[in-house]
């Protein structure tokens, strides 16, 4: 009863260790669930914030065009010349905004007066929302945004308007800009880091008028009826809200990050939402096979931690029964003794020969040959053989073979024995002694192995304590170019590169002493002198009383990897056409720049450079000319730049130059200057074709202008398109009255 409560209280213990494993894996895939989801929306709700980031600029541009255009209206309607001119100048703000494809004025009866679009002067829009809108609540103060509705083309846009007033402060007309949707598709599409993400923009009313990919579904659908996608959004007037939910018409869960875009300087009437989702199921879809993996490796090892249980018992409960009926030899003794009777063909053993092979002496057979049906037919016949050689001419006998006991067991024995004569000198049996030498030839075995193992692919190097080297294996020779000779007797400093210096040695020793294994990166030198980045392990090899004998250590030529690792950063971080740093570099290095400016309390200064006449340059002379003209602009920017200051490639011909340290606003205006200067000089094609160019230039100067990266970007934005607008080859330094 005692063994049997013993055995099962193991059992009981097995049981619940695993079951509170389960459970403590169980909550950890939910918990790692749950993180994987608020990770997810979180980077929508970042991204979400960049979409906000970039339409609240071409907002605030669109809306600062439209009131410079409410202000010159009556003067342009005064007689043809001055109309004449603001056809022109409607014309020229397009190409100076991508984001707007059509400007209108529209008089106080709808009609169109003034357009880019010379088709379109004379029609009547008095129905359209964007003339409806300003027409029953006139206000100076509102920039109205209509709902959507398909143009000419087949897409759906929206249009922004503002009041226009006469001289008696009476309702005049309206001037509205109309939207490109293939610059908010752009837009969209950059945002997008995965090909199941969807991304919107909806209007304030509910209609959806821009998504990548296309939606044709979702378009008239009102996202933001009771129970809608939006919904949540417009009962809470909340910025940004971030769940999981189902897209209209489907059943599937999405997260889903939903944020409001109504700059409060624009006093919009109605405000627009940009959407983003992704499917649950693709976002949790590595989380899953992790789950299922995780899950197998368990039950897996709870099955091995089963078996391995219930072999340890049995063979618990054999040595217990061994011990009991060999209690009297000592485990120790691994040697048998017998003796070969050569006239009676008898064989006398002792206790431990029975041991060794594992038989009965009790069920003995009275010659007592019963081993000989455990050897092969091979073994046999070699000891017959060795038995007549060491009869007839008296030869030491000495051979090992191989048993297979009665347990299963395969076993080595080593025979030795002696031939015994009487005084006439007749042979009359055989004396010996078997030895079990199974360790021995596993030991033999982890040698070969050993020696194997240390001719492999990989670079090892032994060491005595004195750190001399003993022994290198071809893979060294082959990776370093010293012979076997060259190297050993030296100390391993043979291979120092001179690249690091001596506290990076002191700190390798330091944890090598203390934790007796060390790992890292570190430079090597090629015999003929060219540098190798290898991964080293150094491991400690100690004696039983804990005593350094020996180093071993293994390289690993990792310069390919390494190599491959600064193109893939080269390629994240740097316009692959100009070289120059991307957007993201960019902002790593603005916020870099304001933190040091705010520690130090100096100024810095950020410009938005936009090219003037390159989309003819690349419509005209082709793609190819475009890049070549894109990759000298690039040029000549860093030539008016100092070696710490950044020029950056932010957009198809749009650059930003960060000036980290400026004393004063003078010193950006100069290099703006400069830089104008630069691309107003004539360009050399591949072709040999010369053509000119100008720049529209917008500068920002931290912390006057802005004291966060946002504020900062945004006037520069604001500053540039202003130049733009003033007729193009200008900077503009931001002030306040620009947003007026």
């Amino acid at each position: 009863m005692k063994n049997w409560l013993h055995l099962w209280r193991w059992w009981l213990l097995l049981g619940l260790f695993w079951a509170l494993v389960a459970a403590g894996l169980t909550a950890y895939s939910r918990s790692s669930r749950d993180q994987i989801i608020a990770r997810e929306l979180d980077r929508l709700a970042i991204q979400t914030k960049v979409v906000e980031d970039n339409l609240t600029r071409q907002l605030t541009a669109i809306d600062a065009i439209l009131r410079a255009i409410a202000q010159v209206v009556p003067h342009w309607q005064r007689n043809p010349a001055e109309k004449t001119q603001g056809m022109q100048t409607l014309r020229n703000m397009e190409v100076a905004m991508p984001a707007v494809r059509t400007f209108l004025v529209l008089d106080r009866r709808g009609e169109i007066s003034l357009s880019n679009r010379a088709e379109l002067v004379g029609r009547n829009f008095a129905s359209r929302d964007y003339f409806q809108a300003p027409r029953n609540k006139p206000s100076l103060r509102t920039l109205y945004a209509s709902a959507p509705f398909k143009s000419v083309l087949g897409n759906y846009v929206i249009n922004l308007s503002r009041v226009v007033q006469d001289t008696q402060g009476q309702f005049a007309g309206v001037v509205s800009a109309g939207m490109d949707s293939q610059d908010g598709n752009i837009l969209l599409n950059s945002v997008r880091y995965s090909p199941d993400m969807l991304a919107m923009l909806v209007h304030g009313g509910g209609a959806l008028f821009i998504s990548e990919p296309s939606q044709e579904g979702l378009f008239g659908v009102n996202l933001a009826a009771p129970g809608a996608m939006l919904a949540p959004v417009l009962a809470a007037n909340a910025t940004l809200a971030v769940r999981q939910a189902a897209l209209p018409g489907q059943t599937a869960l999405h997260l889903v990050a939903m944020r409001r875009i109504a700059p409060v300087e624009l006093a919009m009437d109605q405000p627009l939402f940009v959407v983003l989702t992704r499917p649950r199921q693709s976002v949790l879809a590595i989380w899953r096979q992790d789950v299922i993996s995780l899950a197998a490796v368990v039950i897996l090892l709870a099955m091995t931690s089963m078996l391995a249980l219930s072999l340890i018992q049995r063979q618990r409960a054999q040595k217990i029964m061994e011990s009991k009926r060999l209690k009297l030899a000592t485990e120790a003794s691994q040697v048998g003794i017998w003796e070969f009777d050569l006239v009676t063909r008898i064989y006398q053993w002792d206790a431990a020969m029975f041991r060794l092979f594992g038989l009965d002496p009790k069920n003995a057979s009275p010659r007592n040959d019963e081993w000989i049906k455990l050897l092969s037919a091979a073994d046999l016949q070699r000891m017959r053989d060795a038995t007549r050689d060491t009869i007839r001419q008296d030869k030491p006998f000495k051979m090992t073979f191989q048993i297979c006991r009665p347990d299963g067991q395969v076993r080595y024995m080593r025979n030795r024995a002696a031939l015994y004569c009487d005084d006439q000198g007749v042979p009359r049996r055989l004396i010996g002694a078997t030895e079990d030498v199974t360790q021995r030839k596993q030991q033999e075995a982890d040698l070969r192995v050993a020696a194997v193992a240390f001719e492999s692919n990989e670079s090892m190097l032994v060491t005595n304590a004195q750190v001399a080297v003993l022994r290198v294996n071809q893979a060294c020779v082959r990776l370093f170019g010293y012979s076997v000779a060259e190297m050993v007797g030296q100390h391993p400093r043979k291979l120092k590169s001179g690249r690091h210096d001596l506290g990076f040695y002191q700190a390798m020793w330091q944890q090598l002493l203390a934790q007796h294994h060390w790992q890292g990166e570190i430079w090597n030198r090629h015999q003929d002198g060219h540098e190798i980045l290898c991964w080293l392990c150094i491991t400690a090899v100690c004696d039983d009383a804990g005593k350094v004998t020996h180093y071993v250590a293994n390289h690993t030529d990792i310069t390919s990897r390494k190599a491959s690792e600064e193109e893939v950063r080269q390629m994240a971080f740097f316009d692959p056409l100009t070289q120059l740093p991307n957007r993201r570099l960019l902002q790593d290095r603005l916020q870099q720049a304001m933190a040091q400016a705010r520690r130090d309390g100096t100024c810095l200064a950020l410009m938005y450079v936009d090219l003037d006449k390159f989309k003819p340059v690349n419509d005209l002379q082709g793609h190819a000319a475009g890049d070549q003209l894109l990759k000298d602009v690039a040029q000549r920017l860093q030539w008016c730049l100092r070696e710490s200051d950044t020029a950056a490639r932010v957009g198809g011909d749009e650059f930003v130059l960060l000036l980290p340290v400026i004393s004063q606003c003078s010193d950006a205006l100069e290099v703006a200057k400069k830089i104008h200067a630069q691309l107003r000089l004539p360009f050399t094609l591949s072709d040999g074709q010369m053509v000119q160019i100008s720049a529209s230039t917008g500068v920002a100067i931290f912390p006057e202008h802005g004291a966060d990266e946002a504020t900062l970007s945004l006037h520069a934005d604001v500053a540039m398109y202003h130049a733009k607008a003033a007729g193009r080859d200008q900077f503009v330094l931001y002030h306040d009255g620009l947003e007026s």
